[in-house]
């Protein structure tokens, strides 16, 4: 997941300019943080879900991971919303120089609107490592990263949008991570019900 802030940084900064990689720089550790969060938190309800499935016991299965999912998309929504209105303070905080605050408030700002994603694709991929299944969110995660790569070289070296563009790039393809893994986590529930 790291892969989506690297490709960020190398492709804005060979198209966009040295003030527009400092902006997205400057969001890395921050970004490597709430990654390591995000995984945190779902490896925790990992454990309970892989209990319960061992154990067969399908009905505690389905309210663990419904309560998982639930807990997810309310704290995606809620990380969202205060990423998107602190990321200027956050930034200061940081101590940001003032030269690329800009630019780095918009990456920032566009990132946390995908951080919703980015924990549910973290939350789906737990319950399906909980459940035996590691290979399919790893590819979901492959294949968004590269189209991340792809997104970013047109939005960026053809459409010059800059710390945007690679920002853009970065929540569409959270976005197709997450809504892959979610899908094969429900018809993968489904299944084991039945």
């Amino acid at each position: 997941q790291q892969l989506y802030n690297t490709a960020d940084s190398m492709i804005v900064g060979n198209f966009s300019g040295k003030d527009a990689l400092a902006a997205v720089a400057s969001s890395g550790n921050l970004i490597f943080m709430l990654t390591g969060f995000f995984m945190g938190v779902s490896l925790g309800a990992g454990v309970v879900i892989s209990r319960y499935f061992g154990a067969k016991d399908y009905e505690t299965l389905e309210a663990a991971i419904h309560t998982n999912i639930a807990f997810g998309a309310v704290c995606g929504v809620l990380l969202s919303i205060l990423g998107v209105v602190l990321a200027p303070q956050i930034l200061i905080l940081m101590q940001t120089p003032q030269d690329v605050l800009p630019l780095s408030t918009t990456y920032l700002r566009l990132y946390f609107l995908g951080a919703f994603f980015s924990l549910m694709y973290n939350t789906c991929m737990c319950i399906l490592n909980a459940v035996g299944d590691s290979r399919t969110p790893l590819y979901y995660l492959i294949f968004s990263s590269v189209v991340n790569v792809v997104f970013d070289l047109i939005f960026v070296g053809t459409f010059q949008m800059g710390v945007a563009g690679v920002a853009w790039a970065t929540f569409l393809c959270q976005g197709i991570a997450a809504i892959c893994a979610f899908i094969t986590a429900f018809f993968r529930l489904r299944k084991i019900k039945t």
